[in-house]
């Protein structure tokens, strides 16, 4: 029986090899736009302090979640970490590190400790920005304040609440108890 379909159209092989090239060249493109893109975001000091603070969110949140609250401890400031510069009092500091008002890192692993309960803690401190480093929490009655040193504006979701003119910007996650 003869078949009653007409003979299907083929493309050319050049035109197959063609968009093969192609689909190649906007795979290759995409991949390196992609790349292009992280590779900034990497190489950025705010976006990696902002990265940090976000990190330190996920964690208070977490043991919250688990205990109800957040740690119990005094109101204070307290470095969230461990790595940062010595200096004033010949310590490992946090915030103004380097002045009189500095947080040690000693003093806060009553609070690493309490958050190391719900899971491996971020590492690392921030780029120093005009003596200050972060990250650190100021712990008050009605809040947790995760701050950290920014050179320029901050990077959302941080935000802005002080500068001191000359490009120090002092970036804030507030956690509400």
């Amino acid at each position: 029986m003869p078949s009653s379909s007409a003979p299907r159209p083929r493309l050319h092989p050049v035109a197959v090899a063609a968009l093969v090239v192609g689909g190649a060249v906007i795979l290759a493109a995409l991949a390196f736009l992609a790349w292009f893109l992280t590779a900034q975001q990497a190489a950025s000091p705010n976006g990696d302090a902002t990265r940090k603070l976000v990190q330190w969110q996920e964690v208070f949140e977490k043991y919250r979640d688990v205990h109800g609250t957040f740690p119990d401890l005094p109101a204070g400031g307290y470095c969230l970490g461990t790595g940062f510069p010595v200096g004033t009092g010949g310590t490992a500091n946090c915030r103004d590190y380097d002045a009189l008002t500095f947080y040690t890192e000693a003093a806060s692993i009553p609070l690493l400790q309490a958050l190391s309960e719900v899971g491996e803690l971020p590492t690392g401190a921030s780029a120093p920005v005009r003596g200050t480093v972060g990250p650190y929490a100021l712990v008050d009655d009605t809040s947790v304040h995760l701050l950290t040193a920014e050179s320029g504006t901050c990077e959302a979701p941080a935000v802005d609440i002080w500068n001191d003119g000359e490009g120090l910007h002092i970036c804030e996650i507030l956690l509400q108890r």
